[in-house]
């Protein structure tokens, strides 16, 4: 049977501990007093009465078993102290009620005091040794000091454990975080690695206080090293070609010395090979300007350098064919042409109509013929010779275009407005005239007959970009042939009407092309005008 407490100190100083003056926040601790003694929990109830432990009151909880404590811990998770006895309805309810809390609901938090009135079935250093409790009081010698100090310091201990669960959770989430983005780093860096091999392009630093330079992987196959090598700025000088070597160190130099931007063109000893690489680096520097390190890239650009070689030999060869074009193709045509005219002039009586009209056929084919060389000629000039880009003002070059052009003006009576603004650009002169001129000369002679021509020349700038159009009200363009337009040697109307060699307009798509920009034509049909345009980059500074 338990044993019944009669105690007369067991309220002592019941009165100083429950004065305690703290502000407690809404959330009490709960505690559950689990003794088969009704007078226990009455005489416990009294020693807890307004107690408050770190601000928080207490929520008492009442179970008379072992049994009926497991349904309030599992209706109160939360629960931080168990206030036990021992024996209740079997001489070790109390202790099997320990064993279920550690073992089965696993909660390490919850502070156990067993408070016992029969030692002989709980001795205290057997069940402290055996079981995981965290107080033992004989309820012969409760007191209101004893159980205010073993409840304090239950509690904050419980709180202590809390609060290094709570950090035990919140580091093994960090840590499962952690391995998450190291997860991304390294496929982040394996995508890096694969895009450099694919690009050509490796990446290095170079520590200048330890003149220590890492190289990437990609870096150290450009350069034929062993990945992982590591190098300096001297082993990197021997492995520069010897004809660019001063030239790498002076611009290093500046680099260092104003603050820019080191980047540079060079060959490299690959072996037995020389490659071209190009290399752009950016210094961190100390707070007195001090450089520190530098971060660069490395990129291969000998296939590039290759094609630039091959290209050169290639306009090489197009200027030689453009010379046969212009003098070796064109002088027998000049002379086939001579002759048949001396020859019509020399037979003139004795030709009938029919053989002067073949006479004058045949001349004037070898005069077209010759057009057409001269217009091929000029449409593989562009973006080769002529007169180099420089900073233009457009409407300066508008004006030179009608000048040239007045004649053809005058002769058809048009009415020619300008208008909208017209910027600087960076351009090639000469190009940008003839590609004016085609343009108002087109307008002019595809006019209709009986009506006279109306030529709109008009620019703005959007977007960074140059746009100029050309609009008229001539004999328009058929929708279904506007593809047609651009090509060589494509015309929509027939020669006996217009004249032309059928490359204009596709030397204005080359001149647009070579200045980065784009031409295009639109109309709302045949004989109801048209409209082309051009739209060329402007640099920042002048758009």
């Amino acid at each position: 049977m338990p044993e019944m407490i009669d105690d007369a100190n067991l309220l002592a100083g019941l009165s100083a501990a429950a004065s305690v003056d703290v502000e407690f926040a809404n959330d009490p601790w709960k505690v559950l007093l689990v003794d088969d003694e009704p007078d226990v929990h009455h005489v416990l109830r009294l020693a807890l009465h307004e107690l408050h432990i770190d601000g928080r009151g207490l929520r008492l909880i009442d179970a008379f078993s072992a049994e009926q404590a497991k349904h309030e811990l599992a209706a109160h998770p939360d629960i931080a102290l168990i206030l036990l006895d021992v024996v209740m309805e079997t001489d070790r309810a109390g202790l099997d009620l320990v064993r279920h809390i550690r073992d089965e609901l696993a909660r390490r938090t919850v502070q156990i005091v067993l408070i016992t009135g029969q030692p002989g079935y709980a001795p205290q250093r057997q069940v402290v040794s055996d079981y995981q409790i965290d107080g033992y009081l004989l309820k012969s010698e409760l007191s209101a000091e004893r159980v205010f100090v073993a409840v304090h310091s239950a509690i904050r201990t419980c709180r202590l454990m809390r609060e290094q669960e709570s950090l035990q959770a919140d580091l093994q989430q960090k840590v499962r975080e952690l391995d998450q983005t190291l997860v991304v780093l390294r496929e982040s860096e394996d995508k890096l690695i694969r895009a450099q091999s694919v690009a050509h392009v490796g990446s290095w630093t170079y520590e200048l206080a330890s003149d220590e330079m890492h190289l990437s992987a990609e870096t150290c196959r450009i350069f034929g090293l062993p990945a992982g090598t590591r190098g300096s700025y001297r082993s990197y000088l021997e492995r520069v070609c010897a004809d660019d070597r001063q030239a790498v160190e002076e611009v290093w130099r500046a680099a260092l010395a104003d603050g820019a931007v080191f980047q540079h063109e060079h060959r490299i000893i690959v072996g037995e090979t020389l490659r071209h690489v190009r290399q752009q680096a950016d210094l961190t520097r100390a707070a007195d300007g001090t450089p520190l390190r530098c971060l660069g890239t490395t990129q291969d650009i000998t296939e590039r350098k290759q094609a630039e070689q091959e290209l050169k030999r290639s306009n090489a060869e197009l200027e030689q064919f453009s010379y046969a074009i212009s003098h070796d193709l064109r002088q027998p045509l000049r002379m086939v042409a001579s002759y048949l005219q001396l020859l019509g002039i020399g037979l003139a009586g004795q030709l009938d109509d029919e053989q002067r009209e073949h006479f004058k056929f045949a001349i004037e084919g070898a005069r077209r013929l010759d057009q057409m060389l001269v217009a091929l000629l000029e449409y593989s000039r562009v973006g080769r010779l002529g007169e180099p880009p420089t900073w233009l003002e457009t409407r300066a070059i508008v004006d030179e275009a009608l000048l040239f052009l007045q004649p053809a003006i005058a002769e058809a009576q048009a009415k020619i407005s300008v208008r909208g603004h017209w910027p600087r650009a960076w351009v090639r002169p000469d190009e940008i005239l003839r590609l004016l001129q085609n343009l108002i000369a087109n307008a002019a002679k595809f006019r209709v007959a009986g009506r006279r021509p109306e030529i709109r020349v008009a620019s703005r700038v959007a977007r960074a970009q140059w746009c100029l159009t050309v609009s008229d009200n001539g004999v328009g363009i058929n929708r279904g042939q506007i593809g047609r337009l651009f090509q060589v040697f494509q015309r929509l109307q027939s020669r006996a009407s217009y004249e032309g060699s059928g490359v204009g307009l596709a030397l204005c798509r080359k001149i647009a092309e070579h200045h980065g920009g784009s031409i295009w034509a639109d109309s709302p049909g045949e004989g109801q005008g048209s409209r082309f345009c051009v739209s060329l980059p402007l640099p920042r500074e002048s758009a």
